[in-house]
């Protein structure tokens, strides 16, 4: 399998980029990859016509599953996972839980989450990203209230048992994680340390900045 990551990155995107929720999938699943890493211009990655050929919106992460074209994080993770039968329960019933935890994630938390976070790169640059700021962040704290209390009992963000949503979940706060939101969270912060303490995000997390060619600690 294919993996096209980021092999060159501006300074304020270390850490941030979705090719870091796919590696970490593939290396909990345990399915073989190689990794074809591309540089991040100027202009983002519109001038490449390698990626363009595999994926019309010229964005990482996208896989190549021995000619099986698969783009979006979202749908990568969930092929990933049903793929190897790791990271998802067999049954319907659970697998939709994690589903439904996972598009939470997407569609409900990260839409507001990312606004913040380029209010925070961008500061007074961008005064109408700016004067927004106070109400996406309240809008993911709603969210994140829900959560916190529903890690109070269980260890994940299903159950007790660690899945793809909970990369999905765990990516997604890594956006917040230079500001004051997710102190306010004790349970979400204890989980996302544990999350991030597996084996396999730790591989990840450093041949990622190997691949970068910045110092260690720098995409934490």
């Amino acid at each position: 399998m294919k993996l096209y990551v980021f092999k060159s990155l501006p300074p304020f995107l270390w850490g941030y980029t979705r090719d870091l929720r796919a590696l970490w999938t593939l290396e909990e699943c345990g399915l073989p990859y190689e990794t074809i890493g591309l540089d991040c211009g100027p202009q983002g990655l519109a001038d490449n016509t390698e990626l363009a050929r595999v994926n019309p919106f010229k964005q990482i992460p996208t896989i190549d599953d021995d000619g099986y074209i698969l783009t979006e994080s979202g749908a990568v993770l969930f092929y990933l996972a049903e793929k190897s039968g790791k990271l998802i329960p067999r049954d319907l019933q659970g697998r939709a839980q994690v589903y439904r935890w996972g598009i939470t994630s997407l569609s409900n938390i990260e839409p507001f989450a990312l606004p913040v976070l380029f209010s925070d790169l961008q500061g007074d640059a961008n005064p109408h990203l700016k004067a927004l700021r106070p109400w996406n962040a309240g809008i993911v704290e709603k969210f994140l209230d829900v959560i916190d209390k529903r890690l109070q009992t269980q260890s994940h963000i299903v159950g007790d048992e660690f899945t793809v949503a909970d990369i999905l979940f765990v990516c997604v706060l890594r956006e917040l994680r230079k500001n004051e939101i997710l102190p306010k969270f004790p349970n979400i912060v204890k989980y996302r340390a544990r999350c991030e303490e597996r084996p396999a995000f730790l591989r990840v997390l450093d041949a990622y900045e190997d691949r970068l060619g910045i110092p260690r600690g720098s995409a934490r």
